[in-house]
């Protein structure tokens, strides 16, 4: 027999290690006694709490449970625990004895953590009301939080007001960090959480509740006495978007606790602004004083009157599914006691290594770049003449950079602001001071992060590649921390994870010895809290380390007012309060306003300065409005600055509606900004206007068009353009590669998070997205229809005759190559069935082909339209297309079948729809798990998705596609059919599914070999001993005249 490697099917048990333990829960639900049964496990071993409020909701916990253990006496403590194991973790599970609250919560916890000592984690799990103003919450979803407010904690000032006064309380700094990466696992490989999976393996007999999800408007009541909202007006619902999936959501943020319900939706909406809180809960506050615990809440109710009970088994158990994921993200030595800490050293290594691990390192060393990596940098304005250099003298700054000082303030410098108060101007000026003043033993890295960027540049993770790569580049000495295989598997050649690249700069830095790092890391409010609270907890461990060393360590933050993040140690300043900033501003405004009449200038000066309140963007926006009325003189000046609002996004509406000019261009400039795949280039976003002005030309008889291509080398032109559109609003990037982007970030957080988009154009709809990326879809497939870009399109090889067309017709690429995403992003609200059917009937493939460079990624002329889409990631579209087209075989394309590319590019939703699914998840399972890399696409070549699936031992997918309607008994173009893949590699489960769905338990393959016959060459004796169990021929013979048994 030939010797395989053994496959093991994805949903087949994994046995743990022995220990003590009382039961085992079955999959059932039942419970037998384990052979250890008398040899309990003593109280100092138990290192978890899981505490609940309500008895539902420890029957929810008490199902996730790997073995449940026998309880052990606890004197002098009234609770009542259900002690157990998940996966490496012992755990003890409390209930609040009957009563709600803050208080008693505090109680539960004192006795706790009395009895077992040794608990190094709490969670608080359980349900909770949601704020769904603060997110787009549904009943079922899970609020994780991130820290905790008691909003009913304060004092009654002066006419009544009560202010809150209690503290922000944040879970244990290893929990936050256990929570960082699975949200890295989820977030950044695209991963499902495996909640369902849980919910389905441990509560068999739970379902998605049948009740309505509705959530109605904050001033519509409840009736009095109803107990149902069966007669509640459903015209009072709120419009909400669509979910193609169930599954639930988890969330991220605040949480706000009292000991009484919040059951107002407008004083929930309020208390919910001011907190920024996502859930409204009765007991975390009350835990937090005891034990650090992270609270995990399944979202049961809105808040509101409308409460009921309906979904409380569900929330409990969804909180629950993901308390037990997140314990498995925990590292089975979590908490231990003195545990021994080591750095590396440089001492310890070789000063050479061999050119393998030579090469490893320079491609770690290599994976760590992206391509935006300075993307913002590069963005931002350089600081105006004659200021900033204040903040290079201020005597915190200089504090900071004292090393003698580094005991006081740990190396930290927070610098915070207001939104346009000029902080990333600042830091940019500051950091660049620093790097040119940096010696050889010291260097200065900066990381920008970015909101309006991609996953990288607003993560946590890009930040550490980047400072990692920074300082491994500056001192090359400190490289072979990359060596380290505690910390990156030899095997690994790929960038690291985020738990993994902690280390490395955490390793590298310790080894720093005489020499110094200094960080500006600016921007952390366009970064998410979670992370954000994450990051600043690692940067305090490590600055504690340094401290102790002696190592020259310095990290400088800039962010917005964050009330609810804060260093224990460092140095801290409100970069609106400084003398030295309204100085800056001051300058500002004298040498831009030219103004010969000197008390008219200082008294516009002082209200000016006055009404900014340390906002630079406010008075760059406003000076430039008020030079415009210079020659009307003093009246005209005061009139206008009277009639300027003072608050910054009050300011953009104004500008933004001050006049009616080309109102079509403002509202065209504003999408294409907000919602284009990747900003356009200035020619791009010239040619994106005119040619949808000009399609709309018919439609509006006011509207003038020049119907003569624009010019685009007059890149003055294109920036005035860009002003004028934009209402100023909007710039032309200064950057190697410029783009067009708006002049903050300021005015898309007014524009979509404030609501303004739709304030301003009601037409648009709740939903703006989906209409507006029809718009951009629009003016796309215009563009592409023009005349002369047709020619070209229907042309097999277009040559330089393309590159001429790009040159003269910029928008090309980008309309070519993202027609289709912005389709698939207007699909869930806008039908695309017409436009796909006419796209691919007239050149669709020569268009998507036209800007790509490499041959062998071209689509041939029997790739068919689901092929594209799935190869594109596109699922919407997909969908849509399924309704006509099937996904067959394509020949002498890459994949050949649709899924296999849309699984080589890891487009997660693609797979789904292709398999009819509204998810990836299918019976709890990630049915795309293991495929991160198109390498681990493998021996797919000749097989269908089926026999594929089953070749793999993707259980649930043949699953899918089998309830998809493929065929059980079909076979590959290599003659096996599923059920031969299946037992050739020893998948039993599989099997055994495909000869129930009816698969031909002796069907023959090319060579005459059975299914029977696979399975006993390859030495599987239980996929056999099936196989004959199901009515297999033992006597069948092959081409050489072999059997099973011969």
């Amino acid at each position: 027999m030939n010797s395989k490697r053994p496959h093991q099917d994805e949903e087949s048990d994994t046995s743990h290690p022995k220990r003590s333990r009382t039961f085992d829960i079955a999959p059932n639900g039942g419970m037998h006694t384990s052979r250890d049964a008398y040899h309990p496990l003593a109280h100092g071993d138990y290192t978890i709490a899981w505490i609940c409020a309500l008895p539902l909701e420890l029957a929810a916990s008490r199902a996730m449970l790997d073995e449940l253990h026998r309880p052990l006496s606890t004197l002098g403590d009234d609770n009542t625990y259900v002690l157990g194991r998940i996966d490496q973790h012992n755990v003890v599970m409390a209930c609040l004895p009957g009563q709600y609250g803050t208080n008693n919560a505090a109680i539960v916890a004192t006795n706790l953590k009395r009895s077992f000592p040794s608990i190094r984690a709490t969670l608080m799990v359980g349900i909770g009301g949601g704020a769904p103003g603060m997110a787009d919450l549904r009943l079922g979803d899970v609020v994780v939080g991130t820290r905790v407010m008691q909003y009913d904690m304060g004092k009654v000032l002066t006419g009544g007001n009560f202010q809150e006064t209690a503290d922000v309380k944040t879970p244990a700094w290893l929990l936050n960090s256990a929570v960082s990466i699975l949200r890295s696992k989820h977030g950044q490989h695209r991963s499902s959480s495996r909640m369902t999976n849980f919910l389905r393996s441990r509560l068999p007999n739970l379902s998605r509740p049948n009740h309505p999800d509705r959530l109605f408007q904050a001033s519509y009541e409840h009736p009095l006495g109803a107990p149902t909202c069966d007669d509640c007006n459903p015209e009072e619902t709120q419009q909400r978007g669509v979910r193609l999936s169930d599954e639930p959501v988890i969330h991220y943020g605040g949480i706000a606790s009292a000991n009484r319900v919040m059951k107002n939706a407008k004083t929930r909406d309020d208390i919910a602004r001011r907190l920024l809180v996502l859930c409204f809960e009765m007991e975390a506050a009350g835990m937090m004083d005891n034990l650090q615990c992270l609270p995990i809440r399944g979202i049961c109710d809105y808040s509101d009157s409308h409460k009921n009970k309906a979904w409380q088994d569900y929330a409990a158990a969804t909180a629950a599914a993901y308390a037990r994921e997140l314990l498995e993200a925990l590292p089975p030595a979590f908490g231990e006691p003195g545990r021994a800490t080591t750095w590396f050293s440089t001492a310890s290594k070789p000063d050479t290594v061999d050119g393998q691990a030579s090469e490893r390192r320079q491609r770690l060393l290599d994976s760590l770049s992206f391509p935006q990596i300075n993307a913002r940098k590069t963005t931002i304005r350089a600081a105006h003449t004659k200021t900033s250099r204040w903040f290079l003298r201020h005597s915190k700054y200089q504090d900071w950079l004292d090393p003698g000082k580094q005991s006081q303030n740990h190396g930290f410098l927070w610098m915070r602001g207001k939104a346009g108060a000029g902080k990333s101007t600042m830091m940019k000026f500051i950091s660049s001071e620093s790097k040119n003043s940096d010696g050889p033993n010291a260097t200065t890295a900066s990381f920008f992060f970015n909101a309006r960027g991609e996953h990288l540049e607003k993560s946590i993770t890009g930040m550490y590649r980047s400072l990692l790569m920074q300082l491994l580049k500056k001192f090359p000495d400190l490289q072979p921390v990359l060596d380290d295989m505690d910390i990156v598997p030899w095997c690994q050649q790929d960038c690291p994870d985020l738990n993994a690249l902690k280390e490395l700069l955490r390793s590298a830095v310790m080894a720093l010895g005489r020499r110094s790092f200094t960080c500006f890391i600016d921007a952390l409010d366009e970064c998410d809290e979670q992370e954000v609270r994450d990051m600043v907890q690692f940067f305090e461990d490590l600055a504690g380390h340094t401290a102790e060393d002696g190592i020259q360590l310095r990290i400088c933050f800039s962010s917005r007012p964050y009330p609810y993040i804060g260093i224990r140690k460092g140095i801290s300043l409100t970069l609106e309060d400084e003398s030295g900033h309204a100085e800056d501003l001051a300058q500002y405004v004298k040498s831009n306003l030219t103004i010969e009449d000197r008390l008219l200038l200082e008294e516009l000066q002082t209200q000016i300065l006055s009404k900014a309140a340390g906002i630079f963007l406010w008075i760059v926006l406003v000076v430039d409005i008020l030079k415009k009325e210079e020659e009307d003189g003093g009246l005209a000046l005061r009139k206008k600055l009277s009639e300027i609002p003072a608050k910054l996004s009050d300011l953009f509406k104004s500008i933004l509606t001050r006049d009616k000019k080309a109102p079509e261009r403002l509202l065209l400039c504003v999408l294409w900004i907000l919602c284009a795949e990747r900003p356009l280039t200035p020619a791009e976003f010239r040619h994106a206007l005119w040619v949808a002005l000009l399609d709309q030309k018919s439609e509006k008889e006011d509207q003038q068009v020049d119907p003569e291509l624009p010019d685009v080398k007059n890149i003055n032109a294109c920036a005035r353009l860009v002003t004028s559109s934009s209402k100023g609003l909007a710039e032309i990037t200064k950057s190697k590669q410029p783009t067009v982007q708006f002049i903050h970030e300021s005015v898309r957080d007014f524009l979509v998070k404030e609501k303004g988009l739709q304030e301003l154009w009601p037409e648009l709809g709740f939903e703006w997205e989906g209409p507006s990326h029809e718009r951009l879809r629009r003016c796309c497939t215009a563009y592409l229809h023009l005349p002369r870009v047709q020619v070209i399109i229907n042309k097999p090889e277009g040559g330089d005759e393309r590159d001429a067309l790009a040159e003269k017709y910029p928008f090309l690429e980008y309309a070519s190559q993202q027609v289709l995403y912005h389709a698939n992003a207007a699909a869930p609200v806008i039908p695309q069935d017409d436009f796909l059917s006419q796209f691919f009937a007239s050149a669709g493939i020569g268009v998507v082909n036209l800007f790509e460079g490499r041959k062998t990624r071209r689509y041939g002329a029997h790739a068919t339209p689901l092929y594209v889409l799935a190869d594109k990631g596109l699922g919407n579209l997909i969908r849509t297309r399924m309704k006509k087209e099937s996904a067959i075989w394509v020949p002498r394309e890459r994949y050949e079948y649709p899924l296999f590319a849309a699984l080589a590019n890891g487009h997660k939703d693609a797979v789904a729809a292709l398999l009819g699914l509204s998810s990836i998840t299918c019976d709890g399972v990630d049915i795309t798990e293991g495929f991160k890399y198109k390498k681990d696409l493998t021996e797919y070549k000749g097989r269908t998705p089926l026999s594929w699936a089953a070749q793999e031992g993707k259980l649930s997918m043949v699953k899918a596609l089998v309830q998809g309607g493929a065929s059980a008994y079909e076979s590959d173009r290599k003659g096996y059919a599923p059920v031969q893949r299946a037992s050739e590699n020893g998948h039993e489960a599989m099997a055994r599914l495909l000869i129930d769905k009816g698969a031909e338990i002796d069907a023959r393959n090319k060579d005459g070999s059975t299914a029977l016959i696979l399975a006993s060459e390859n030495g599987y004796e239980a996929v056999a001993r099936l196989l004959i169990d199901k009515g297999a021929d033992i006597d069948a013979r092959d081409e050489d005249g072999s059997t099973a048994l011969i």
